[in-house]
């Protein structure tokens, strides 16, 4: 009970910053079947999204007046509420919906925002590796995307092991089609490397282009 209400007040803190745009692939979407008023999410992306609706009416009556607080898998549709609408009303709302491809994490005393990045493809057969070093800021958190989408993957800490990184600076240099930059974290996927990572968002681009 008390995670569900730290997730819900890391959502209101992440709905203050938005402004109510359009989705690019998550779509709200309405039937309506007499007085009945169904409201769904379709979503047309290859990752998971983290779902926020609130609607405020007068003219329906519903379930609950709680926020919808759902995860939508890649390529699905779910339903998120039904509302009835009442007699003599004209059957007017007003939704707030709001779509995170990023799960805030729900420890609100970190001074940076944890991150929890869904990826709904088949990646059992990617061999993921993970270079870190002991004063490198962002590492654990990569590692704990990683963990938490069960992500299987090798660490090397560099201060502690330098060897495979440095056979791997050599595989660069030898490829002189590509530019080698000396930073840490650097994540290899299968004979992908992405060492351009200066942030967690960095991070989650590089694992969506390395599975998609």
């Amino acid at each position: 009970m008390k995670q569900i209400i730290v997730l819900f007040f890391v959502f209101l803190i992440t709905l203050n910053g938005l402004a109510q745009t359009e989705h690019k692939y998550v779509k709200l979407s309405e039937e309506k079947k007499g007085k009945r008023l169904t409201l769904y999410a379709t979503n047309t992306d290859s990752i998971s999204y983290d779902l926020f609706l609130k609607v405020e009416t007068k003219d329906y009556r519903r379930s609950s007046n709680r926020p919808i607080i759902r995860t939508i898998a890649a390529n699905n549709k779910i339903k998120l509420l039904t509302l009835i609408q009442l007699t003599g009303t004209k059957g007017k709302y007003k939704s707030i919906f709001v779509v995170n491809e990023v799960a805030y994490a729900l420890e609100v005393n970190k001074d940076h925002e944890g991150l929890d990045f869904k990826l709904d493809r088949a990646i059992k057969d990617k061999k993921v590796t993970l270079f870190t070093k002991d004063d490198c800021i962002i590492c654990p958190d990569t590692k704990r995307i990683l963990e938490t989408n069960n992500i299987a993957y090798t660490e090397y800490n560099i201060d502690k092991d330098s060897t495979n990184y440095l056979r791997i600076i050599k595989e660069f240099q030898a490829d002189k089609k590509n530019r080698f930059e000396n930073r840490i974290p650097l994540l290899k996927v299968n004979n992908q490397v992405f060492n351009n990572i200066k942030s967690t968002e960095d991070f989650i681009g590089a694992l969506r282009e390395a599975f998609n």
